[in-house]
């Protein structure tokens, strides 16, 4: 809280209703849980974690008014089957939506990976082609699994994590350009877009950048889709960084996002404070009866109760804008901390910090695993997880880029937590000399797809 000529500013815009105790591990602990998990953080159990960076994603707190409708009586709604206007809660979640977003046409569904797969099969057509900018793996898994090629069309600074250019996330408009005139407008399926981008370290899209891909597809008549579960990142961004919109506030910023779109899906886990849930959004009434169809034959459809937790967190998050602000602030004050020593990605992200690991612990070759070994070292001395985060695009593992993503769940962690995961980043620091790369055991038992198990070298 500090004081000013009106008087004084609120640092945090809520109070801790509930309070999880975490277990003080020693550092015998620790290296006997690594020893048990084979060296992989990502197998050792919750109880032994003190602060959990491995995501941002489906883990934040809840609050009273989210509390208070899980306990409400009105969940003794059947299933929604294909009478989705028979549900109160549909109602009620399609309605926050529609004030907010904008999209008249909602179909809520279990996860953001599943709002994808639904949405690839209606307007990725096999053969055709998809312009995106260094979108997530699993959108890029679903466009491909569905006879898609995808077309990485993101600026070049999105490569270029010592820089401070504002909008990394933005499309390179002459790229795109390259590819409508080089396969034709008819094998486009469509350009999707991705706010706050993950892979290059959570960087925003601007909306002059957003409004010049939609004059460039409204004139080719390819649709445009958006990413949205970062939508409130990304619009932070646009009012604190883009000429012009200081004095919007960050649902107008929302809306017009949104309105530049044909469609729009989203994973509620991240800016919705939610651990389950996501959505497709559209503007036609034929999409939407498609989409409603394919969700109740995939059995995707969202429970009433996780719809009434989802409309109700639309309601605290939009009440005021205090609660994003206080989000982002909590990153950027991590980001602050350490970059004047660590190697990060700049400029400050909006849910997580990036570390450079090529410069952190640039003995370590790639194949000698150094996120999975730094990792391993910050578990090993502070009780701390953190984790690599998604696979690297293909551009970026191309040119060898490796980061270790620090995500920082919502409404979850105090400053004084924020301190000690400062501390753990740059002690580690001090003794990266100490850190030994790890070698991958191989064990036919278990597949590819399993949590690997390692060695140290």
């Amino acid at each position: 809280m500090e004081a000013s000529s009106l008087g004084v500013t609120f640092s945090v815009p809520y109070e801790i209703a509930a309070v999880r105790p975490l277990r003080q591990t020693t550092i015998s602990e620790r290296l006997e849980a690594l020893r048990a998990a084979h060296l992989n953080t990502d197998l050792i159990p919750q109880d032994l974690i003190y602060i959990d960076l491995s995501t941002d994603s489906g883990v934040s707190s809840l609050s009273t008014n989210q509390l208070a409708a899980l306990s409400g009586a009105k969940f003794v709604e059947p299933g929604m089957g294909l009478a989705v206007e028979g549900s109160l809660a549909f109602a009620r979640l399609a309605g926050e939506a529609e004030r907010i977003f904008g999209f008249p046409f909602l179909v809520p569904t279990t996860q953001g990976r599943t709002a994808e797969r639904i949405w690839t099969k209606i307007n990725v057509r096999p053969g055709s082609f998809v312009c995106g900018n260094m979108l997530f793996p699993s959108t890029r898994n679903h466009i491909e699994m569905n006879g898609a090629k995808l077309v990485d069309v993101v600026c070049d600074s999105a490569h270029d994590l010592t820089s401070h250019e504002a909008f990394k996330g933005n499309v390179d408009l002459t790229k795109l350009g390259a590819v409508i005139a080089g396969h034709g407008a008819a094998k486009i399926s469509c350009v999707y877009v991705e706010l706050a981008l993950n892979a290059c370290g959570g960087h925003p899209v601007s909306l002059a950048n957003l409004k010049e891909v939609r004059a460039i597809t409204a004139a080719h008549k390819i649709p445009l889709f958006l990413d949205g579960c970062r939508v409130l990142e990304n619009s932070f961004f646009i009012k604190e960084r883009e000429s012009g919109c200081q004095q919007r506030t960050i649902l107008e910023i929302v809306r017009e996002t949104c309105a530049l779109a044909d469609g729009v899906t989203m994973s509620a886990l991240k800016d919705l404070l939610v651990p389950s849930g996501g959505f497709i959004m559209m503007r036609d009434d034929a999409s939407y009866r498609n989409a409603s169809m394919q969700c109740f034959l995939d059995g995707a459809q969202l429970p009433a109760n996780s719809m009434e937790l989802l409309a109700a967190a639309l309601e605290d998050i939009f009440a005021a804008e205090s609660y994003i602000t206080q989000r982002i602030g909590q990153v950027d004050y991590l980001w602050r901390r350490l970059e004047s020593v660590v190697p990060l990605v700049h400029p400050a992200a909006g849910h997580a910090v990036f570390i450079d690991l090529n410069a952190f612990v640039p003995e370590l070759a790639p194949e000698q695993f150094p996120a999975e070994a730094l990792a391993g070292f910050i578990y090993q001395v502070s009780g701390i997880r953190v984790t690599k985060g998604p696979p690297m695009a293909p551009s970026q593992a191309a040119k060898g880029t490796q980061l270790l993503r620090l995500a920082v769940p919502a409404r979850k962690y105090l400053r004084g937590h924020l301190d000690d995961i400062a501390e753990a980043v740059l002690y580690a620091y001090a003794k990266r000399a100490e850190i030994k790369g790890l070698k991958k055991i191989a064990d036919a038992k278990r597949s590819n797809y399993d949590p690997a198990h390692f060695v140290e070298l």
